[in-house]
């Protein structure tokens, strides 16, 4: 008898201790993915930002941007901190009741960060220098992701809708190309 309670506090011992040591693990692996996700979101929202104020549409009616994204990774080198993702945004505004397409581009980026600011924003050069710069500006392990991205679409055409579902017709009128 004494040695079945003796079996069983070791074994209740046992997985109080297993518990505690997984503890730990589990929650700052939470933390880490909150931190990626909040680090994604900063680096959409100064791209957002940005080209807000690059528009010369801002000022229209009802000006909205769309985005969309896909996470390459976050690499960490002391004091910094690059993040890596594919961003496809896309800006309407209204006139005369028509949902008019400001702007629209889907493109990697790699956003340097230091002490939670962003420091740096890049995006591959186009033409003869496109593959060139993507192996400048990303890891291996992220090039071929972004050299293969064709067959990643993106489709924010129902948030598009929703968001000006008040217009006669939320359909494109026409872009407007610069």
């Amino acid at each position: 008898m004494k040695k079945v309670i003796g079996l069983s506090l070791l074994v209740i011992i046992m997985i109080i201790i297993c518990l505690f040591c997984l503890s730990p693990i589990t929650k700052d692996s939470m933390t880490h993915v909150a931190k990626e996700d909040t680090l994604y979101s900063k680096a959409l929202d100064y791209v957002i930002s940005k080209q807000k104020n690059a528009s010369y549409n801002k000022d229209k009616e009802d000006y909205h941007i769309f985005t969309d994204y896909i996470p390459y990774g976050i690499e960490e080198t002391g004091h910094y901190q690059h993040i890596f993702m594919w961003i496809h945004l896309e800006s309407f505004y209204v006139l005369n009741d028509e949902l008019i397409q400001d702007e629209s581009f889907s493109i990697p980026y790699k956003i340097t960060y230091k002490d939670n600011q962003v420091i740096q924003c890049e995006t591959p050069e186009s033409g003869n220098l496109y593959i060139d710069s993507i192996q400048r500006l990303f890891p291996p392990q992220i090039q071929n992701h972004i050299l293969n991205h064709s067959s990643h679409s993106f489709d924010l055409s129902q948030q598009i809708q929703e968001y000006y579902a008040y217009l006669p017709s939320p359909d494109i009128a026409h872009t407007v190309c610069y």
